[in-house]
């Protein structure tokens, strides 16, 4: 049998694929033949999680000078994650900076007490800040105190030249005052950028208010890069894009909306955004207590405006899926039933999908696809392109379809 340093270069890489991280650092241990092969392996993909300890910062700030110390090894780095609930990246600072200590001759963003960098690599931090924030920003030092978490990890981020995912969990999107400026300039920073995650796609009990910053959205829907992108969208008090011209993606082809509350207009102006979408993921939630009044539900229930909005994909989408979940507050479905509360029918049926022609696997609920009322209902065939074979219905609350034949 071949050892693993003798194999063709193309095999090995294939193999290399299939390997765990600790497997890698195994690898690096106990051979240094294969130290140039494996070490991209080991930086490709980048996840720091703050928890209830010093050590997110700690290992934010050795990672930081490790690239300052060894530039290349930035650019093996393609995905990148940053999670954590908001109080622990706000807090289990490892370096707290004294608040009777006179202003710094120097802006250092927050990473004055940071030992783990040189004086030297501070400062050089510090004017990487400086070279992509706004000037508006560079005489309020008093804002970024304490915030070392913020620096550091917005300074590894924004070596990453070849990143192509970037995933960020609502702690840090809560937490960062910086990543507003870094998305903005993101053509620039990440010219490489394929995949964008902002938020957390499970709700999480530590980060109990979901967050959403227009600020963050728009630069994706100008990007000329990102084909994914992967979001949480509350509804906000007015969807304006502050450019003056108006969003249109030519390269975004998934799209994919979870735990979103959003109204079907604003869906409208998104959709519109994005003239060659292939694949859709609409995942609505519902806040329903005893609280609720039903009048200002009928906008999320009502299936004209998703009609209309889904209009926009009737070329090119491919792929849809729509779901519709309570939101976390809501009464469960036991305790609707118990309480006698009855909740709002929805209203109308998806009808767009049938001038849909390139559209192929479809999974939506069955009350939406079909309409609430058993009498006035509407057949499969009515709201899908159906084969010649037909299609077929049966009784289960949700409908796959798939190869424009109806299974149910």
């Amino acid at each position: 049998m071949a050892k693993l340093s003798e194999l063709p270069a193309g095999v090995l890489s294939i193999i290399l694929e299939y390997l765990s991280r600790h497997d890698y650092y195994d690898v690096l241990r106990v051979s240094r033949l294969l130290y140039r092969e494996t070490l991209p392996f080991v930086y490709r993909d980048v996840k720091f999680e703050a928890t209830k300890s010093r050590s997110c910062a700690r290992k934010l700030a050795l990672l930081l000078r490790t690239l300052l110390e060894q530039p290349r090894l930035s650019s093996y780095v393609r995905i990148f994650k940053l999670r954590g609930p908001l109080p622990f990246w706000t807090k289990y600072n490892p370096w707290p900076e004294d608040s009777k200590a006179g202003p710094a001759s120097v802006n250092l963003w927050g990473l004055k007490g940071c030992t783990t960098l040189s004086k030297s690599q501070k400062i050089f931090a510090s004017n990487e800040i400086y070279s992509f924030v706004d000037e508006s920003m560079h005489k309020e030092q008093d804002q970024f105190k304490n915030r070392s978490k913020d620096a550091l990890a917005t300074l590894v981020m924004t070596r990453f030249t070849e990143l192509k995912t970037l995933d960020l969990g609502d702690g840090f999107l809560m937490h960062s005052l910086f990543l507003p400026q870094v998305l903005k300039r993101a053509p620039r920073l990440f010219p490489r950028l394929e995949h964008v995650v902002l938020g957390d796609k499970r709700f999480d009990p530590e980060n109990s208010v979901s967050y959403m910053d227009l600020d963050l959205i728009r630069p994706v829907f100008y990007s000329d890069t990102v084909r994914t992108f992967e979001y949480l969208m509350t509804q906000p008090w007015q969807l304006n894009w502050n450019r003056p011209v108006a969003p249109r993606n030519e390269t975004l082809t998934m799209l994919r909306l979870f735990r979103t509350n959003i109204t079907r207009g604003t869906l409208d102006q998104l959709l519109h955004a994005t003239p060659h979408l292939k694949r859709f993921h609409y995942e609505q939630e519902i806040l329903y207590n005893a609280h609720t009044p039903p009048l200002p539900l009928s906008p999320y229930l009502n299936l004209d405006g998703l009609n209309i909005a889904l209009s926009n994909l009737k070329n090119t989408l491919q792929e849809c899926k729509l779901t519709v979940t309570l939101a976390p507050g809501s009464l469960s479905p036991a305790e609707i039933k118990l309480q006698g509360f009855q909740f709002p029918a929805i209203q109308g049926t998806l009808a767009v999908l049938k001038d849909m022609q390139n559209l192929v696997n479809v999974e939506v609920p069955m009350v939406m696809f079909l309409g609430w009322a058993p009498e006035f209902a509407a057949a499969l065939e009515e709201v899908l392109l159906g084969e010649s074979g037909g299609s077929r219905c049966g009784t289960t609350s949700c409908c796959t379809v798939r190869g424009r034949r109806g299974t149910l």
